[in-house]
């Protein structure tokens, strides 16, 4: 694959930049066990993965047929995801070394989330993410909302760069990333943080760790 034309990198966040997926099954597993209900990961997560909080709450009250309002469901995700936020956020392993070594490209970076911008405050405070990325640090609370599989907040994302989106390069962690990536025209890569590289497969590459899409980047021509 020749990406000699990529000026861009896009990265999600959550299980890409900030390892924060054990700390949603964390939340989800305290959620139903609370209604001595346990968590089907396998099933759940692969849906929830890029949604709303309140997407999320009312995937479990369908799936489980739950008697409760799925903003109440909502705001608990909330408390419960606070709480795990402001004490065990770290960063992806392998994250730190790859971006200190994009420092001497050209390639603009950006972040394009669902993560909420309260929970960003925190990861923001702990991690200092701008540091990295500048105020290119973009929500779908931007784009109306409009979750991935959208590609809403990846075409934001690279609006506000000022790229042509068949110009940029996405990093995602899950199925619906890799879906809006792909609906974006963007070259997709998956890294197999959360999932597996079987869930990824729609990506235009898939790697285990950064190490791996490293190594594709140089491989592809990308301008490191």
């Amino acid at each position: 694959m020749d990406l000699k034309h990529i000026k861009a990198i896009i990265f999600d966040a959550e299980g890409v930049v900030v390892d924060t997926e054990a700390l949603w099954d964390k939340s989800q597993d305290v959620l139903l066990s609370r209604r001595n209900l346990q968590y089907d990961r396998d099933y759940l997560k692969p849906k929830m993965a890029g949604q709303t909080l309140l997407e999320g709450a009312q995937l479990m009250v369908n799936y489980y047929n739950l008697n409760e309002n799925p903003a109440s469901i909502e705001q608990e995700r909330k408390e419960l995801i606070h709480d795990l936020f402001e004490n065990e956020i770290a960063f992806i392993h392998g994250f730190i070394p790859f971006i200190n070594r994009l420092n001497g490209s050209l390639l603009k970076r950006s972040v394009a989330t669902a993560m909420k911008k309260s929970l960003m405050i925190m990861v923001e405070h702990k991690l200092q993410l701008t540091h990295y990325f500048g105020n290119h640090i973009y929500f779908i609370e931007d784009v109306g909302n409009k979750s991935k599989p959208s590609p809403d907040v990846f075409l934001y994302a690279a609006e506000k760069l000022g790229e042509n989106p068949s110009d940029c390069l996405v990093i995602e962690d899950a199925p619906h990333g890799i879906e809006a990536a792909n609906r974006a025209g963007m070259t997709s890569v998956g890294i197999a943080t959360t999932f597996s590289k079987a869930h990824l497969s729609d990506a235009d590459f898939v790697g285990e760790s950064f190490d791996d899409i490293y190594q594709f980047l140089l491989l592809s021509g990308v301008s490191l």
